[in-house]
């Protein structure tokens, strides 16, 4: 191959990558003037961009995906009921299906699918009410863990068997409900100050240990009994001077 086949090669790649990005551009301006579009990418032609891109690497339908991608705390996030149609629609799997350990009261459930090509059954996460609590899930404002928890097993327990065996499919994107929890701390939880490690006590050089004890000594002579006081001498008077003095 010569060097201007090379060059014309090169130039070629350059202008179809060029003509790919102006299409997608096109594309993103009219989702982003769209009313069927979720608010996240409403008038934002850049987010429109990114879901025409996660589009192609998944194979599904632009609209399809605006509509199911939400940007939560800038993460790009899936809903459940799309996780779980991606899963089902692949080819590559039978329908999930979800084990309850009480299809009244359910109190935890995992997610399963069987490989088609190896037959090989894919058992996902056992997710539990116990769980949801230890990690928070549960105890957040308006959780609907208290009013669904079914529903909310279901979910997070096909969420956990997709990241296991599938996440080319997802891209590795968490839920929506997962992204909330990440992000926003649980309730009646009150943060914990962190202890400042004991400074170790440093041993006093030779030079130190020597005036200590001399100021140690002088206090200990201080605490003696105090010294009497010296009294002044009174001088005499005339009187006593005469009745002193000997006599002739």
């Amino acid at each position: 191959m010569t060097q201007e086949t090379t060059e014309n090669n090169a130039l070629s790649i350059a202008d179809a990558e060029t003509r790919s990005f102006e299409l997608m551009q096109r594309q993103a301006k009219m989702l982003s003037a769209s009313t069927l579009v979720p608010k996240d990418f409403l008038g934002n032609v850049a987010n429109c961009a990114i879901a025409i891109n996660v589009a192609k690497r998944t194979r599904l339908d632009p609209l399809m995906v605006c509509q199911n991608l939400a940007i939560i705390h800038g993460r790009p996030s899936w809903s459940a009921t799309a996780l779980i149609g991606m899963i089902n629609s692949c080819g590559r799997y039978s329908p999930l299906r979800f084990v309850f350990d009480d299809e009244d009261a359910p109190t935890s459930c995992y997610a399963v699918a069987t490989d088609k090509v190896s037959g090989q059954e894919l058992k996902g996460e056992k997710i539990t009410l116990q769980m949801a609590k230890a990690e928070g899930w549960s105890t957040k404002n308006g959780s609907k863990w208290i009013t669904m928890p079914g529903q909310m097993l279901r979910y997070r327990a096909a969420s956990f068997w997709s990241r296991a065996y599938a996440s080319d499919l997802s891209l590795g994107f968490y839920t929506q409900d997962e992204v909330r929890d990440f992000a926003e701390p649980p309730r009646n939880v009150t943060p914990i100050t962190p202890i400042s490690p004991i400074q170790p006590i440093e041993k006093p050089t030779e030079i130190e240990a020597i005036e200590a004890e001399v100021v140690i000594e002088k206090e200990t002579v201080s605490w003696g009994e105090p010294e009497p006081e010296l009294i002044p001498e009174r001088k005499k008077t005339l009187q006593e001077l005469i009745d002193e003095s000997p006599e002739d």
